[in-house]
């Protein structure tokens, strides 16, 4: 699964029907027939030494269960939980999600943009896409990185890359809307970008 940096990332799926990722199979993509509720499979999955996981069962309680015992294995692990029901989503959060994604309400809330507000609705569909060949970016900034300690308007991404910098959240989780000029990049933060992929795919060789 490559991202717009160019680099891939192994993903384990692991579904009880076969028929229904007899694809995966087929292609040699890692995947283990049996119940993802259980942890002796979510243990064969590699959840112990993880960096995230996607449950979307489509039963809220057998997804808390798993986040529930996802979390169990490997606190550090980024866990992102489909919710059937709204009212799943305090729960699924209680038992460890780190996200939680309702598709429902995300559909209806795309519908209401769509008739309300078109353009950006349009918009929208056209990075989702890839029709104006726009991304969206995490770009950490870590140490040693030629960006680190620097005011943005030193390193002006806009004139040197076409790369707009929409977001930073800070270490300690705090986001920043569209930061200015004046503001320093630190070791630790996450650049929320947009722009051409090639010239973000620049941008995240520049940081590391």
């Amino acid at each position: 699964m490559p991202n717009c940096s160019g680099k891939k990332f192994l993903f384990v799926v692991v579904k009880r029907d076969r028929n229904k990722v007899a694809e995966l199979i087929e292609s040699k993509q890692l995947v283990i027939v049996g119940d993802a509720t259980l942890e002796s499979n979510l243990q064969k999955a590699g959840v112990e030494h993880a960096a995230g996981l996607a449950s979307c069962l489509p039963d809220d309680a057998d997804n808390v269960y798993v986040v529930l015992t996802a979390r169990g294995i490997n606190e550090k692990l980024h866990i992102v939980a489909r919710a059937v029901e709204e009212e799943a989503e305090p729960k699924l959060i209680r038992a460890g999600a780190s996200r939680v994604v309702a598709p429902i309400i995300i559909g209806s809330q795309s519908m209401a943009r769509a008739l309300l507000k078109p353009a950006i609705a349009d918009f929208m569909d056209s990075i989702v896409a890839e029709n104006m060949d726009l991304v969206f970016e995490e770009v950490p900034v870590r140490s040693g990185s030629p960006f680190t300690d620097k005011c943005l308007k030193d390193i002006n991404l806009r004139a040197e890359l076409d790369v707009i910098i929409v977001a930073i959240r800070r270490k300690d989780g705090e986001m920043r809307f569209q930061p200015s000029g004046d503001t320093v990049l630190k070791d630790g933060d996450l650049l929320i970008v947009i722009g051409k992929a090639e010239a973000v795919k620049k941008l995240v060789e520049a940081c590391e």
